[in-house]
């Protein structure tokens, strides 16, 4: 486990590196705070629907699947939920899925250590079964609803839909009412497995913390093990023009609203 101190004189600031044996990158920020907050989060995103583990062959998964699989996690396998076990410990706790990445957070005031732990444990513990998804499918499909009311949300992911032909990026992070009813226990592992090992996550915690407590607790919840090469699709290829010029949709909003977007090609390295 390798361990460096950065320090910069102008903000009087100084947080410490560590990377873990298990490949977990580690910031912790020392500070006199009142509250400590912690976030562990996984480069795994609603983009990544089609990735190979291993040696094996490609596989595509429903989408939506990694904003379903966020919810998931706070069901533990004695039936508990990670809520409940956060606000035991006088602690709040959140988390959110976008494009690249699902981050899980938690605040406290005090049982830092417990709650640390607990933050740990229960994003790297997964347990499904049918029920519990044939469920959260009717959960997420009344947020997926939610957010088709929303002139907001709605706006945006027209515009989406009208600059990109096949990129995933013109799918709605929570995914569809359709694609969701795809996503099983089995598949739902299969994403855990692959994306939630510690070299492809971080861990960051700011608040009155020591450096190698926060070390030393990462290797009792997480051990040193890796996990396995994953090969994820990224490279989609879209021309330099939007299919659709305009999409317009009409809702009960105060006033017009409107977004434009336009694209063009990566800048070069340094540019």
């Amino acid at each position: 486990m390798n361990k460096t101190e950065y320090t910069s004189a102008l903000l009087r600031e100084k947080y410490t590196y560590i990377e873990h044996a298990s490949g977990l990158p580690i910031y912790v920020f020392p500070k006199k705070m009142t509250n400590t907050y912690a976030l562990f989060a996984t480069k795994y995103g609603s983009l990544d629907t089609t990735f190979a583990i291993g040696n094996g062959k490609p596989v595509t998964v429903p989408d939506g699947i990694a904003h379903f699989l966020e919810h998931k996690l706070f069901e533990a396998p004695d039936g508990s939920d990670a809520f409940a076990r956060f606000s035991a410990l006088g602690a709040d706790s959140n988390a959110y899925t976008d494009y690249t990445k699902t981050a899980y957070l938690c605040a406290c005031t005090e049982n830092v250590e417990a709650a640390l732990e607990e933050l740990l444990r229960f994003v790297t513990t997964p347990h499904f079964t049918e029920a519990s998804v044939k469920k959260e499918q009717g959960i997420i499909g009344q947020e997926i609803i939610m957010n088709e009311d929303s002139p907001d949300t709605r706006i945006f992911e027209n515009l989406m839909t009208a600059m990109y032909r096949s990129h995933p990026i013109r799918v709605p992070i929570l995914g569809t009412r359709q694609t969701i009813t795809a996503i099983t226990p089995q598949v739902l592992h299969q994403c855990h497995r692959a994306f939630y090992r510690p070299d492809n996550m971080l861990l960051c915690v700011v608040g009155d913390v020591d450096p190698d407590q926060v070390a030393q607790l990462a290797q009792q919840v997480l051990g040193e093990e890796t996990g396995p090469v994953v090969t994820r699709e990224d490279a989609w290829q879209e021309e330099m023009i939007c299919p659709q010029p305009v999409v317009t949709a009409r809702m009960e909003v105060a006033m017009p609203m409107f977004q434009i977007g336009f694209k063009s090609e990566p800048l070069e390295s340094g540019e």
